[in-house]
This record gives C-alpha cells, structure tokens and sequence, in this order.
C-alpha cells in the first residue's frame, strides 16, 4: 500500500510538472516571450521588474498569514508552515477547475485528522478572497462597461443602485454564513455535509474582520501588480481607466471556471477584449496575462511541486491503529 501511495504521489506531482511545461512551450507562450525580450530594460524597468516580483512573494506571505488566521481556531500553525501548505495547494490546484483541488494540497500538508476544518477554511478564505474580486469589479464596472460595451450614461443612476445592493448581499452573505449552511444543508441533499461545517460557528466577528482586511491587501497588491505591469510594458492609458479595465478583468475570471493551467487562453482572450478597447495591442495585452499567469501562479506551483515531493502521503492515508 505504502509503494502504491508513493507511486501516486510522484505520479501527480509529474503531471502537473508536464502540464506546466507544456504550456510553456505552447507556440503562443513562445511567441508572448518573444515580445517580451523586446522590452527596453533600463534601470527603471529592471526596478520595475523587481517590484512586480517583490508583490508576488507579498501576496503569498498575506495568504500565508490569512491562512494562519483562518486555522487559528482549530491550531497555532507557524507562518512558514502556512505559506508551505498555500503553496502546495496552489500546486494541486493548477490543473483543476476554479482551482478546487487546492483543498487537496492543503489538506495532504494539514493534520490528517483536521479535514473538515481545512475544508471549511479553505471556503471562508475563497469567499472572503471573492468578495473583493466581486466588489472592485463592481465598483468600477460602470467605468468598465462604458469603455468596452459602449454603455451610456442614462444607466448610472441604477447601476450604482444594483451594485450597492450586491456589496450589500456579498457582505451579509460572509458575515451570515453558517446561518446561509444551515438553510442550504436542511433544504438540500448536502444535508449529510452539514456536520463537516459546523466549524464556521467558531469564527468570531474580530476573526472575520481581520480575514477580510488581509484579502482586502492581497486584492490590493495584485491590482497593483498588474498597473506595474503595463507600466512595464509601456502601456499608457488614463489610470482611472487602467483600474476600470483591471478590476473588470478580475470580476470576469472569478467567473470562468478553468483550470489554472489552461485558462492563460481565456485570460489571454479576454484580455485582447478588454484592452483592445483602449487601444492597447493584442500582444501587449497577451503579455500582461502571461507575466501575471507566471509570476503569480506558475513559479509558486513550483515551489508547492517541491514541497509536495517533501510530504507524506503515506503517512495521511494511513489509518491509525486502535489498540
């Protein structure tokens, strides 16, 4: 049994290994990088270049301190335990669709015996993560909308209304979730999980007010990210119009539900949409999706590959003996 786990084990952390390499070599991505190695880089560009790098390894110390927060009713978990187990489970969560196997990862580097506490603290995080995703998108949406789909301006007064009251929604939604669980377990067949999320009553307002700030950061930090890397690539566009356009991409990706492996296409395309509008190239605007897609995602899989060869997955399967 030991031998078949180890054999899997090796065997998953391959084919997400592969599936990355073969997206590199894709001939898009070689052509993206092509562009790339044209870009001029004097000393600000190379600062530049170091800060988007720098903002990476910020937004997944945040995670990791989100982490540590949202396991605190459960265990004290270190902060460097916590960026690992974010790490490996951006790893397993690369190949899988709206990146849920990153429960996986997570729970393979978790105490084996708290799973439904890993489960539950990975969907606190995702719609705590969400909200600000949801919430900037909407917040410029309009802005958004007007640029790319010609939107007039008859239709602000009730947009604003429409959005208010979605922020409004998402907030009690966060705030009200296990009362949200309870409704939906006791009127649907997931009635048989409802035990498995009776940890959401744990988490006390303070926690949740600290979880949402720390997303409210990494939300921050990958906007920012992502102006740096048009700067970089000598983008210029208004910055109100640079934020409506980036905050609008983000809302539209938490909807697509693919694989993080596969939706550089779908990023990529729609990217071309959105930036085309404001004049920006399709290659220009391919090469900000593939410099976020590998800088943020691509080289902390790597990492997370490498602490998953470091696991034992052997010793999470393995059922405890009972004297």
């Amino acid at each position: 049994m030991k031998k078949v786990i180890t054999y899997l084990q090796y065997g998953l952390i391959a084919t997400i290994l592969v599936l990355i390499i073969r997206q590199l070599r894709s001939e898009g991505t070689l052509q993206i990088v092509e562009q790339l190695r044209s870009v001029t880089l004097n000393t600000l560009y190379v600062f530049l270049l170091m800060a988007i790098i720098g903002l990476m390894v910020f937004n997944w110390y945040l995670e990791g301190k989100k982490w540590q927060l949202l396991m605190s009713p459960f265990e004290a978990i270190h902060i460097r335990k916590a960026i690992k187990i974010v790490l490996a489970g951006i790893a397993t969560g690369i190949f899988t669709p709206g990146r849920v196997g990153e429960y996986a990862g997570r729970a393979l580097t978790s105490d084996k015996n708290q799973k439904p506490e890993v489960i539950t603290a990975t969907l606190l995080g995702s719609i705590a993560q969400n909200f600000w995703n949801i919430a900037g998108g909407l917040t410029f949406s309009y802005y958004f909308l007007k640029n790319v789909f010609s939107v007039t301006n008859a239709w602000f007064v009730p947009f604003t209304i429409l959005i208010a009251i979605q922020i409004v929604l998402l907030l009690l939604l966060y705030y009200h979730l296990p009362k949200a669980v309870d409704f939906v377990t006791n009127n649907t067949w997931l009635h048989k999980y409802k035990d498995r999320l009776t940890s959401l009553r744990l988490y006390s307002s303070s926690l949740l007010h600290r979880v949402l700030l720390l997303s409210l950061l990494r939300y921050a930090v990958y906007v920012g990210q992502y102006v740096l890397i048009m700067i970089f690539l000598h983008v210029e566009v208004s910055p109100g119009l640079m934020l409506a356009n980036i905050t609008g991409i983000y809302l539209i990706q938490t909807g697509i539900p693919l694989p993080t492996i596969m939706s550089i296409i779908a990023r990529g395309e729609l990217a071309i949409l959105v930036w085309s509008a404001s004049g920006v190239s399709s290659i220009i605007a391919l090469a900000a999706t593939f410099l976020l897609w590998f800088i943020n995602l691509i080289i902390p899989a790597l990492g997370g590959l490498y602490i998953l060869t470091k696991t034992n997955f052997y010793q999470y399967f393995k059922k405890e003996d009972h004297a």
